[in-house]
């Protein structure tokens, strides 16, 4: 007679793997992201940095499934927001939108770097690269790179040039060093406060960002060179350094990529890959890549950029030993 409370042999078995499922903490897990994602911008607010990360945002969060809200964490030339990210559990949902300055060059001036951005971070995508223009006052005798360059020589420190960040800095110091010139740094804590003294001619030159870029276009100064490696599609008639033949500035402009904490999932970083190489293409972000006069050149996968981050902190160690540049 057949056990009316027997229970099916392979109801029991399940059962078994079920519970030994349980006990050995297996379980399925649902596809990342199943929340929305944070990409912490260590730019101000308002400033063209922050503005393609959130057109950036907008654009990713369509192909991730999930909302990406951008967080200005500002402060310390872009450390507070990387070392937020730093620091924040490797799971995929706090990242970064860094780049040369704060991660490279930024630590590369300190004695003491707060991290080394090859093993503090993992690489997801990195897209765009931003030109750096020699801008000079309108009175400033020079016409082009190579009278420039000749006025400097000609005339050892009555060049005043202003520094209103890291790379600025650096790529006069490049300049100075490979045609012996003999200028006068005066820093200042940012771009406003360089252009402004450079309109009253206080100052006489200056490498900028496009955020000078409209005083040029008044007339208000005038544009000598830049160092992107093409001519930049809103200042086509300036010519590049590389075309000009003139040394200095080679390691061209910055540049900004999506990083997260180290120790990330392979998975997920393609995950994150994916959605952002997709919204670094799409029209909205490169129409606003356009007018900020950003250049979309791609480092797709993440293997490239794990290279790419190497090859450019050591550039950039490199450049601050051989400028002699005196470290904080």
């Amino acid at each position: 007679m057949k056990n009316p409370y027997s229970i099916p042999r392979r109801a029991v078995l399940a059962g078994f793997g079920a519970a030994a499922l349980a006990a050995s903490g297996v379980h399925a897990q649902a596809p990342f992201p199943t929340r929305p994602v944070t990409l912490v911008s260590p730019y101000q607010a308002g400033g063209s940095a922050d503005g393609i990360a959130r057109a950036i945002a907008e654009a990713a969060s369509k192909e991730l499934g999930q909302p990406i809200v951008v967080e200005s964490k500002p402060g310390a030339e872009g450390l507070v927001g990387a070392a937020d990210v730093q620091k924040a559990p490797p799971d995929g949902y706090r990242v970064l939108w860094g780049g040369a300055g704060s991660l490279m060059i930024v630590p590369a001036l300190r004695k003491a770097p707060p991290f080394d951005p090859v093993t503090a971070f993992t690489p997801i995508a990195a897209s765009v690269d931003f030109s750096f223009f020699l801008y000079v006052h309108p009175s400033f005798p020079a016409k082009d790179m190579k009278e420039f360059i000749a006025y400097a020589k000609a005339n050892p420190g009555k060049i005043a040039y202003a520094t209103g960040n890291n790379q600025g800095l650096l790529t006069m110091a490049d300049l100075a060093l490979k045609h012996n010139l003999n200028m006068v740094k005066v820093q200042y804590k940012g771009e406003t406060g360089a252009a402004t003294d450079l309109l009253s001619n206080r100052v006489q030159a200056m490498w900028g960002t496009t955020s000078v870029l409209p005083f040029a276009k008044e007339g208000k100064l005038r544009v000598l060179a830049t160092t992107l490696p093409a001519r930049s599609p809103l200042l086509p008639e300036v010519p590049t350094m590389k075309e000009l033949g003139i040394a200095g500035g080679e390691f061209g402009g910055g540049w900004l990529g999506i990083y997260g904490p180290a120790g990330m999932q392979k998975p997920v970083i393609e995950r994150l890959n994916k959605a952002f190489v997709s919204a670094f293409g799409s029209a909205d972000v490169q129409a606003k890549m356009y007018n900020a006069g950003l250049v979309y050149t791609p480092v797709n996968s993440p293997e490239a950029l794990v290279k790419y981050t190497k090859d450019q902190r050591d550039l950039y160690v490199k450049m601050v030993k051989d400028l002699g540049i005196e470290q904080e």
